[in-house]
């Protein structure tokens, strides 16, 4: 690959587009970039040690109650952890209609169950934040409509997901106390510890991303 190549491709990439993004991801890692310099020539601007903890640990694979776009995350991982998959995933429509709505806004994850403050909510990082330095999330309904509003969510990545999971547990544990649940559709016990395992996993994020220096 020439060294115009990475030049070429930036040009022609739109961060709406997971190949654009996926191709210059990979041409900056030939080039001898690593993950925190290929995420930032792909948007602009650097993102938080919170992200990259989290991208390190593999977040795909980790069972949170959220669903995680290939973009940004995968921008994050080299070639010999795996890269880039040649292919878009399905919350590709989500990640372009909130680009045509607002393009400061960065996908991370949708929240998992509507009955929780965090669920059915797609959570962005802002690159107008992170320029400033901070972490903030924001976050709209998965639809993405006209009138879906944007709304402050809270002060991290992180923080928000450790929010959204305690609320999961205490909702499943609300769920298993109530009478007609425990008639019609009883709560399962270790269903609830599963996702209860999940807080100090997440706390543990915490830990290692303010052990970095942020999070």
């Amino acid at each position: 690959m020439t060294e115009d190549a990475p030049r070429r491709l930036r040009a022609e990439c739109s961060r709406d587009d997971y190949a654009s993004m996926a191709g210059l991801a990979r041409a900056l890692y030939t080039h001898g970039l690593g993950p925190h310099e290929v995420v930032r020539e792909c948007y602009g601007v650097g993102f938080p040690e919170e992200f990259f903890v989290l991208a390190d640990a593999g977040p795909h694979s980790l069972d949170l109650m959220v669903d995680f776009p290939l973009l940004p995350w995968r921008l994050a991982v080299p070639p010999e952890r795996g890269g880039q998959p040649e292919r878009p995933d399905p919350m590709a429509d989500i990640t372009r209609k909130v680009f045509a709505r607002d393009p400061d806004l960065v996908p991370l994850f949708l929240g998992v169950n509507v009955n929780l403050e965090h669920g059915g909510r797609v959570h962005c990082y802002s690159l107008a934040e992170l320029g400033a330095g901070r972490t903030t999330v924001f976050g709209i309904w998965k639809d993405v409509e006209p009138h879906n509003g944007v709304e402050r969510c809270g002060d991290s990545l992180l923080a928000v997901l450790h929010e959204h999971h305690t609320q999961y547990v205490d909702w499943l544990e609300n769920e298993s106390w109530d009478p007609a649940n425990v008639r019609t559709d009883p709560v399962d016990e270790e269903t609830v510890a599963e996702i209860r395992e999940l807080v100090p996993m997440i706390e543990g994020f915490q830990r290692r991303a303010a052990s970095r220096g942020s999070g």
